[in-house]
Parts: structure tokens; C-alpha cells; sequence
């Protein structure tokens, strides 16, 4: 039945979200442009469906409504897996922390210009104007007990966005909600962009 669907769903989540945690990448590595990328061609939707599904529960404690969509015209992109996983992860796990109970929050996937656009729409308090330009600073917190930048989180999130050759951005209205977005190129744009001239 449903229940014992769900028991088994959160038992193949969970090494792997225990995984996203532990194997945090190194800061340095971000910040000296060493992060490599070698990334294998994925399917943009499996991708949303695989990091939504691991909040499921979490959204569910707290009667958010958690939901998800992709294009059906997405192109693969050229990513390592786990380390997206990770940016999702990160991105769903604030969301669901500053949606008030009751809330909701959406994962949507969409084609852009040489790849896909992934979105993380939330109906939390939003994020007042002049802290925008430094929410991915690296050990930024907003200063009024919204802890939203703890740690390194949003830093290291957008370091993997772009060793992925991608960019991450955020729109948010206070009393209305943040949207997060970052773009991959897809598995032709990668290749062509990281092709050199021999």
C-alpha cells in the first residue's frame, strides 16, 4: 500500500541524503576555481523528481504543499549527478525552513537559452532588497535571526552551478516569497563550450 511505499521510498532516500551532507566539497576548492566538473549526460526531470522526492516527508511534517514539474521539451544536461543533488538540496531544504506551515513550495524545471533553468519557488517571508546582493556571499547570514545563509550553503551551491559552467540567481518579495533559479547547459552546449581548440 501507499504507507509502506513511502517507509521504502525514504529508506532508498536516506543514505543518499546522509551522503549529501557528509560529503560536503571543499570551500577552498571552490574559491581557488579548482572544483573540476566531469560531468555524464542527465535527465533534467528525473533530476527535480529524484530531489524533490527526498524532501517529500520533510514538506508533509510541516503541511507544505511540496510539488514539481518539468518541461516535457528538456534536453539533458551534462552534470555530475550528486553534486546537483546537492545544489537542490540545499535550495528545497531552505525553502521548506522559511515556508511557514501551510506554505508552499515548488520545483520546476524549464528550457532556456543552451539549457535548462531549474527554479525553487517558495511562499516564505522573502528576502528584504539590500540583502540580495550578498546572499551567496560566504559566510553571509541575514543578521535578524534568519539564519537563511547559514554556513556555507548558498556559497557552495552556487560554486557547483558554475563548475557546471551554469549560473544561479535569486528574485524574492518580502511577504510574498524567494525564487531561486540556476541554469545548466545542456549535454551539446557543455560540449561545445568545453571543447579547446587543439
Amino acid at each position: 500500500g501507499k504507507g509502506t511505499d513511502l517507509v521504502a521510498r525514504i529508506h532508498r532516500a536516506s543514505p543518499r541524503a546522509l551522503r549529501l551532507i557528509v560529503d560536503l566539497p571543499d570551500a577552498s576548492k571552490i574559491e581557488t576555481g579548482h572544483m573540476g566538473v566531469v560531468g555524464k549526460p542527465e535527465d533534467a526531470a528525473s533530476l527535480v523528481r529524484e530531489a524533490a522526492e527526498m524532501f517529500t516527508v520533510s514538506a508533509a511534517e510541516k503541511s507544505i504543499e511540496l510539488s514539481w514539474h518539468s518541461d516535457p521539451s528538456l534536453r539533458s544536461i551534462r552534470c555530475e549527478r550528486d553534486s546537483i543533488l546537492r545544489v537542490f538540496s540545499n535550495l528545497i531544504g531552505n525553502a521548506l525552513k522559511f515556508t511557514p506551515n501551510d506554505g508552499a513550495v515548488a520545483v520546476l524545471a524549464a528550457p532556456s537559452t543552451g539549457g535548462v533553468q531549474f527554479s525553487i519557488k517558495d511562499t516564505g517571508p522573502g528576502i528584504p532588497a539590500e540583502h540580495l546582493p550578498h546572499i551567496f556571499d560566504r559566510y553571509w547570514q541575514q543578521r535578524d535571526g534568519d539564519h537563511r545563509g547559514t554556513g556555507l550553503g548558498l556559497y557552495i551551491a552556487k560554486g557547483i552551478v558554475e563548475a557546471h559552467g551554469g549560473r544561479i540567481w535569486v528574485e524574492s518579495v518580502p511577504g510574498e516569497g524567494t525564487t531561486f533559479h540556476f541554469s545548466l547547459p545542456s549535454v551539446d552546449a557543455a560540449a561545445h563550450a568545453t571543447s579547446s581548440p587543439h
